[in-house]
């Protein structure tokens, strides 16, 4: 990092030759040189987002904070991005099921 302060004109860390703004605006190439080196295929950079929202909603958190963490302006768009895992789903069904049994005195 020493050396490449010494030697860039750029304030930015990730320059690109190719930038007017001297700041990385596609990402896109290095990315693909990153998975090619890891055997990673059909990976997108968007996947990311995606993966990082179903984690957020397995860890509990809600659509607006999943939203905001996203910066969407609108909560339907969080909605496409959030897979939810089963277990918690089948968890929540059997704490129901638990309940009604509970209720009615019927052993399920």
């Amino acid at each position: 990092m020493q050396a490449r302060k010494l030697t860039s004109k750029s304030k930015w860390v990730l320059s690109t030759d190719i930038s007017k703004s001297w700041h990385l605006e596609n990402p896109y190439r290095g990315w693909y040189k990153i998975c090619k080196k890891a055997g990673i295929k059909n990976l997108r950079i968007h996947d990311l987002r995606r993966t990082f929202a179903s984690c957020m909603a397995d860890e509990g958190a809600g659509q607006y904070i999943i939203s905001a963490a996203l910066n969407h302006s609108d909560i339907k768009s969080t909605s496409i991005y959030t897979k939810v895992s089963l277990e918690p789903v089948r968890q929540y069904m059997s704490k129901v099921t638990q309940m009604i049994s509970d209720c009615s005195k019927i052993d399920i």
